[in-house]
């Protein structure tokens, strides 16, 4: 064979190969080239879409139990504080594609990856904690408590225990990875050093307590309101931290609560005055007189100045100012007719004659129940006599007191019973049969519907008008 020949023949055997070169090259641009593994499983072949829809359920079908002392905890990747970045893995699946070169390279090597993960400490953290106290083996830190008389604080110690090794934990993660499997494993448990010493949180109580022991008062003008220790116990957050001092500071909220009680309990509710007019507006009588009120006005900046006394670390002594709210005049028109007490349109009263020996509730001038027969008090033990407001009710009640003779009586079972001044009441008499005359010992007895009745419809404030 000539030499012209050979070279057309080694020509035409090349053209093929190269053909076929092109062919490959052009192809694996955008498929995963041979030999690629993606945690131990082959994606030759696939598309980055391909790749990636296989790499999310994979990540999505590993479970990892794992076991410390009595305490298991199973959980994917993510849950665990462990998740596969997808698009970083993918990335590395495609990265040798980039160049002609490196997809010749690929046909005779192998490009094994593995999958990126993005550790989550936080999420680990949690995870070795929650273990820790299932395990029942963990310690705890020495810490700042409110004592028993909720005024001070003291330390509690610290208490040594056992906790997941993390290095071990972190290779169970680790693993569980790279193999894209689910897998249970047990953890080893190591001695753990408390992170917070007692030295270190008596630092912080003994701050905390300062802060206690700084005077605290604030002045009404009149009286001075000084807080208590267990005021300012309640005021003080205290926190530790690992390898830290920790600090006790003043609770700006908490004293703003306290400040602002403080303050109502100096404010005073203005009264309006109350009187009764007739018809030409000529005041009858006076209910009730008018006193002006008051409310405190620098509450924010007494509570401002509180704080930063304290966390200066010094006593405050502040002054409430109050702005002045005026009291008025409300006119109750008085009820026509001629009766012993002005009563406004409306308004309930309860009307007993001791001579007549009867008593009838009122509503204005209208008369809503009775005259009803009564027993008033006797001679040697007479009613009360003026103008009286019911300031108390009993449903039933034993009383006592004295006899005419300084002998003392004690009647159980007394029925609803509405007292109008000290010892005096309107109250029902089971024990009597009859009734229109004097003889009880002050209080005025009536039948016992008669009383139940007056006891539901005469609220607390009732007028009482006991006249001959």
């Amino acid at each position: 064979m000539g030499k012209g020949k050979a070279g057309l023949i080694a020509l035409a055997v090349g053209v093929p190969v190269l053909a076929a070169g092109v062919a490959y090259g052009v192809h694996f641009a955008d498929h995963a080239l041979p030999w690629t593994t993606v945690a131990g499983q082959s994606v030759v072949g696939q598309t980055r879409a391909q790749v990636e829809a296989g790499l999310r359920e994979r990540v999505q079908t590993v479970q990892v139990t794992l076991h410390a002392g009595s305490a298991t905890r199973t959980g994917s990747l993510v849950t665990l504080g462990s998740p596969v970045d997808v698009a970083a893995t993918v990335d590395a699946v495609f990265a040798p594609n980039a160049s002609w070169g490196s997809r010749m390279v690929a046909l005779v090597s192998r490009h094994e990856v593995v999958p990126v993960a993005r550790p989550d400490r936080t999420t680990s953290d949690e995870v070795i904690a929650a273990l820790v106290a299932g395990s029942g083996k963990g310690g705890t830190d020495a810490a700042v408590v409110l004592a028993g008389d909720g005024a001070s604080y003291v330390v509690t110690p610290p208490v040594a225990g056992r906790t997941v090794d993390p290095t071990d934990y972190a290779a169970a993660l680790d693993g569980a990875v790279r193999s894209l499997r689910s897998t249970d494993v047990t953890l080893t448990m190591v001695d753990a050093t408390p992170a917070v010493t007692a030295a270190q949180a008596q630092q912080v109580a003994d701050a905390a307590n300062a802060i206690v022991a700084h005077s605290v008062s604030v002045s009404d003008g009149t009286d001075t309101h000084a807080a208590t220790a267990a005021d300012k116990a309640a005021w003080v957050a205290v926190t530790t931290g690992a390898g830290t001092s920790g600090s006790a500071t003043v609770d700006a909220a908490k004293v703003s609560a306290w400040v602002e009680q403080a303050a109502a309990a100096t404010n005073v509710t203005v009264t309006d005055g109350v009187r009764v007019v007739d018809a030409e507006g000529s005041v009858m009588s006076v209910k009730q007189r008018p006193a002006d009120g008051r409310t405190a006005t620098n509450v924010d900046a007494v509570t401002a100045a509180l704080v930063a006394a304290l966390r200066s670390g010094t006593d405050y002594a502040g002054t409430f100012t109050y702005d002045t709210v005026a009291a008025s005049w409300v006119e109750q028109q008085v009820s026509p007719g001629d009766l012993v007490y002005a009563a406004a349109d409306g308004e309930k009263w309860i009307d007993v004659n001791l001579t007549a020996h009867t008593m009838t509730a009122y509503e204005g001038s209208t008369v809503v129940r009775g005259p009803i027969a009564m027993v008033n008090g006797a001679r040697a033990t007479p009613t009360v006599i003026g103008t009286f407001h019911i300031y108390t009710k009993v449903r039933t009640q034993t009383m006592r007191g004295d006899n005419a003779d300084g002998t003392r009586y004690e009647t159980p079972n007394v029925p609803w019973i509405s007292y109008f001044y000290s010892g005096y009441a309107l109250h029902g008499a089971p024990w009597r049969s009859s009734f229109g005359y004097a003889g009880s010992h002050g209080c005025i007895n009536l039948p016992v519907p008669v009383a139940q009745w007056i006891y539901t419809w005469a609220p607390v404030g009732t007028a009482v008008v006991t006249h001959r």
